[in-house]
């Protein structure tokens, strides 16, 4: 077996410090049952809102403000995860 190089440890280490991030934020918005929520994948510099089928959902800040959260109703999840920001991976599902 070959041996890890160095860039390929810091990309682990990457994913793994952006995943106990993401996991933070999404932690910092106490979840509501008829919601799912989305994190955004890496720091934001300002709110947006996402429309899902006519619905505007406002993003909200974590507690750190830096990661924008969505309160997604179950009812837009998948619609929601259709969203081209959510498909490219600037915005994540909670546990994701």
């Amino acid at each position: 077996m070959k041996s890890k190089t160095r860039v390929m440890e810091r990309t682990e280490a990457t994913k793994v410090a952006k995943s106990n991030k993401i996991q933070k934020s999404a932690a910092s918005v106490p979840p509501k049952k008829d919601h799912v929520l989305f994190v955004s994948a890496e720091p934001e510099v300002m709110q947006f809102p996402i429309t899902v089928v006519g619905e505007k959902i406002n993003a909200l800040w974590d507690n750190e403000h830096e990661h924008l959260v969505w309160k997604v109703p179950n009812k837009l999840v998948e619609r929601f995860s259709m969203h081209e920001h959510v498909v490219k991976g600037r915005i994540v599902r909670e546990g994701d």
